[in-house]
Order: structure tokens, then C-alpha cells, then sequence
């Protein structure tokens, strides 16, 4: 009787360690979704109304961002209601890039510092 309830225990733990081999294999090969809620945008010259200028090519790109605040040396930053996924936002921010009042676009995210090896 004490041997079938051992063998019934490793059964159990046998098929709880596949099953649970199973799930770190399927979670292992999905990426996470990075998502951006901000992005710097700095214009070629500098806007006389930076909200206006904006709003305006958040219009022109059909990205939903509004002004948040002046960064300094001609940069802003632009709130994107609701956040993007990253991979779906990089080709619109790469379509912006190619406008010619933009001097650069791209992401606001946190950045590590990662120790030399």
C-alpha cells in the first residue's frame, strides 16, 4: 500500500515538473511588449508656439501625442495618449524623421548603464 501511494506521489511530481517545463518553454520564446509613453522630438528651427507645432504633427502622422514639456536646447517632450508598443510605434517615429522640420524623434526611455566586463 505504501509503495502504490509513492508511486502515485512521483507520478504526480513527474507530471507537475512536464507541465510546468511546458509553460517556461512557451513563456521563454515571447518577448515582452516594451511600451513608450513619451516621446523627444526636436524641430529644425524652433517653433514659435512648440504645443501648436506639436499638435500639428501629431495631426500630420494621425500618432496620438500632445506637448508635455520643454527639455531645453530645442527639445520636447511629447506625451503619447495611449502609450505604443515600441514596435509598432518605431516605423511612425522613422516616417517623422524624414519630415523636413524635424531634426530628430525618437522614444523616451529609460536608459541602464550596464558594468564593463
Amino acid at each position: 500500500m505504501l509503495n502504490r501511494g509513492i508511486k502515485l506521489l512521483q507520478r504526480g511530481m513527474l507530471s507537475l515538473s512536464c507541465s510546468l517545463l511546458m509553460v517556461a518553454c512557451a513563456t521563454a520564446d515571447s518577448a515582452p511588449v516594451v511600451m513608450v509613453e513619451r516621446v523627444i522630438v526636436q524641430f529644425k528651427a524652433k517653433p514659435a508656439a512648440p504645443e501648436q507645432a506639436l499638435t500639428q504633427l501629431a495631426q500630420r502622422y494621425q500618432l496620438p501625442m500632445q506637448f508635455e514639456r520643454e527639455l531645453g536646447g530645442g527639445f520636447y517632450v511629447a506625451q503619447l495618449k495611449p502609450a505604443q508598443s515600441a514596435a509598432k510605434l518605431q516605423p511612425v517615429l522613422q516616417q517623422i524623421a524624414l519630415d523636413p522640420a524635424i531634426a530628430s524623434i525618437e522614444a523616451d526611455q529609460l536608459m541602464h548603464t550596464m558594468p564593463l566586463q
